[in-house]
């Protein structure tokens, strides 16, 4: 599924005072140009805004993650994805044109890293497209997630995969549980990357940073949670706090729902799947308008969560 990237250029100078500039100091971001894209760095085209180079706790020997359950509009146009951590490699399946599909190896970008989540990109050549992709996996290896996105002309071309690696089985004794961490996305909006001129260059999407709490309740079977702290990476730009309505978690361990922003207006929706014996980790994803003022501004994103144990940092209890 496309989304038009034009819109949020003009919308990034909509944004009001009231709601914060994400993009700092007030400039608009630079226009979005082709599609495709040789072997990337990272390095070609705008400066990293952060120079977090967290890197996965995971110890996930690489599985295929396909996106069976996955909403349509988290899925969006990424139809697969192998992702290895401790090698530090990703291959995915891409239908950026609902066309046929294409299975890209994307190269790795550690100066891209955030929160734990490393990121790869992907470029055929400098006439095509700039795919950013950020994908993690749980600390015991249970689950994975990440997201690819891209922009060029009017429209990006980005989707959300994520996978329970080890199969889900519920607490026996049912009851709460509460997971925490990092949350990583990408804007329909970014860093011009230099290419065949304005306005077929393409654009590197911005990044967003986020921190994520996600409460289960095993014996009614439904999960709820939020994101805070939501901040664009290049900007330092803040978004609006988001907010996961309570769903229901099913007999497999997956669950989708709405997101809605603390007025209870809607945003958009998540998804997710719980992974491990006991749920011992979950991952997701989001697609939601991350300013409540501005429905033409978009995000995509994924969260990777370890479940809280004793000890664990804040949100954690």
């Amino acid at each position: 599924m496309s989304l038009r990237l034009m819109a949020a250029l003009m919308a990034s100078l909509a944004v009001s005072a009231c709601d914060g500039s994400p993009f700092g100091d007030g400039t608009s971001p630079p226009s979005g140009g082709g599609i495709g894209g040789g072997i990337g760095d990272g390095s070609g085209g705008g400066t990293d805004g952060g120079t977090d180079g967290g890197t996965d706790g995971g110890t996930d020997g690489g599985t295929d993650s396909g996106t069976t359950g996955i909403p349509a509009e988290l899925k969006g146009n990424l139809v697969s994805a192998s992702f290895n951590p401790t090698s530090g490699t990703l291959t995915a399946v891409i239908d950026p044109l609902d066309a046929s599909p294409v299975t890209v190896t994307f190269a790795r970008a550690p100066t891209l890293d955030r929160g734990g989540y490393q990121a790869f990109t992907y470029q055929e050549t400098t006439s095509n497209r700039l795919f950013l992709a950020l994908f993690k996996t749980s600390g015991d290896g249970a689950v994975s997630g990440g997201v690819t996105a891209s922009g060029q002309f009017t429209e990006m071309v980005w989707g959300a995969d994520y996978k329970a690696n080890t199969a889900f089985a519920a607490p026996a004794s049912g009851g709460l549980a509460n997971y925490a961490g990092s949350y990583a996305g990408t804007l329909n909006t970014g860093v011009t990357v230099p290419g065949p001129g304005a306005p077929f260059d393409p654009i590197r999407p911005l990044r967003v940073q986020g921190e994520v709490l996600l409460n289960a309740d095993f014996t009614n079977n439904s999960v709820e949670g939020g994101i805070r702290n939501r901040q664009v990476v290049e900007t330092s730009g803040s978004l609006d706090d988001i907010f996961l309505t309570i769903t229901d978690i099913s007999s497999t361990g997956t669950f989708a729902g709405k997101v809605e922003f603390n007025d209870r207006t809607e945003a958009g929706t998540y998804g997710g799947a719980f992974g491990g014996a006991g749920g011992t980790a979950v991952a997701g994803a989001v697609d939601l308008k991350p300013v409540k003022s501005d429905s033409d501004l978009l995000e995509k994103g994924t969260f990777v969560l370890d479940r809280c144990v004793a000890g664990s940092p804040s949100p954690c209890p």
